[in-house]
């Protein structure tokens, strides 16, 4: 049976994220901002979870109701079909987002959302779940826009973009969703060698590597959706399956490297190549005397914002990216991707970019993809 089905992504990867659920199966595709809209069954839903790299979370729509007050928004919540949706001895969580007039604390919502679940359940079976914010077994994901409220069930029931293999980390670690953004929107095929000469935790490497072993990023771990009740027997049956033909389509990855020269940043790449069980080789190496791949590759950047250089301000950034872009030019035959969350990026580091610039937003913060040819 068709269904209606949403996911999240961040904001600026709605192309990408829309190109892998049409590669799913999706029909009925619709994006909007920070999300996509789409339509099938539910088989499709469920190998979205397993397969999409740039998505934070797959949700199945319960009901929307207008919630511009406090009162609104618990009867509204109240009224949904909780008894049939969580089961005694189960826990839920809930997550809110967006804003009404009068509900603008994320915190309020959630609060006030929660005891709707709890007392409506409470009244309607005589039972009171638990709340574990931590590994809820449903979590209730709420968006307040334009005088309404949206509830959904997160079918994997945490971020997707937390993969587990993030064991260490440097300071402003990218995104798992969106470094995979960074690697599908880089052109780059999985074939070619490719290298990040900045990799901090080793994001941006382990996401090409997993996309080039045509690993699905999350096919090893169990979603929420396999612990409810009304759906676990068909679920499991259906992920089974899927999990089994992701499975069969591993292949070995293209050669890819990681390099930094900070030791504290190639430590935690190491143990993050590791737990993520992929042959990414990690080096202790400043980018600026970066030698050629061979045969020629590409390669994905993430530059600094200014936390892992000297201090001083602005000026030895801008004398990093222009050092840079003449160390880039160097290698013949190459192509890159950078991402760049400052404004004095493009100029400083002297090279004509190819192609038209996209925005992407790391968080807060808005960040320009360039694409380059050496």
């Amino acid at each position: 049976m068709f269904q209606s089905w949403y996911s999240t992504c961040p904001r600026g990867a709605e192309d990408a994220l829309e190109r892998e659920l049409r590669s799913v199966g999706a029909k009925g595709i619709r994006a909007g901002r920070g999300g996509v809209r789409f339509t099938g069954e539910r088989e499709v839903a469920l190998r979205a979870c397993l397969e999409l790299r740039t998505a934070l979370r797959v949700l199945e729509p319960v009901g929307e109701f207008a919630a511009t007050t406090a009162e609104e928004l618990y009867d509204g919540a109240a009224k949904l079909p909780w008894s049939e949706l969580i089961a005694r001895g189960q826990t839920l969580a809930v997550a809110a987002s967006g804003r009404a007039e009068r509900l603008t604390h994320t915190h309020f919502v959630e609060q006030k959302l929660k005891d709707a679940v709890v007392d409506a359940l409470r009244a309607r079976t005589g039972f009171r779940p638990d709340v574990d914010p931590a590994t809820p077994d449903v979590l209730i994901v709420a968006h307040l826009a334009e005088g309404a409220c949206k509830v959904s069930l997160d079918l994997a029931g945490d971020l997707l973009s937390n993969r587990g293999y993030r064991v260490r980390t440097v300071e402003a670690p990218l995104r798992e969703a969106l470094a995979a953004a960074v690697v599908l929107y880089s052109g780059w095929e999985g074939a070619t060698p490719l290298k990040d000469p900045l990799c901090g935790s080793g994001t941006l490497a382990i996401e090409a590597a997993l996309f080039s072993a045509r690993r699905a990023p999350n096919a090893g771990r169990r979603l929420a959706c396999e612990r409810w009740p009304r759906t676990a027997a068909q679920d499991a049956t259906l992920l089974a399956q899927l999990r089994r033909e992701l499975g069969a389509r591993v292949v070995q990855p293209a050669s890819i490297f990681a390099a930094d020269r900070d030791p504290a940043a190639v430590e935690a790449a190491t143990a993050n190549v590791r737990a993520a069980q992929v042959p990414v080789q990690v080096a202790l190496e400043d980018v600026r005397e970066m030698h050629p791949l061979d045969p020629p590759g590409h390669l994905l950047l993430n530059v600094p914002y200014g936390e892992r250089l000297e201090a001083g301000g602005r000026k030895p950034l801008k004398t990093f990216y222009h050092q840079l872009g003449a160390a880039l030019r160097r290698l013949k035959g190459h192509r890159a991707t950078v991402l760049s969350g400052s404004e004095d990026f493009e100029s400083a580091f002297g090279v004509r970019p190819r192609g038209p610039r996209r925005v992407l937003w790391n968080g807060p913060l808005r960040c320009t993809l360039y694409q380059y040819e050496f």
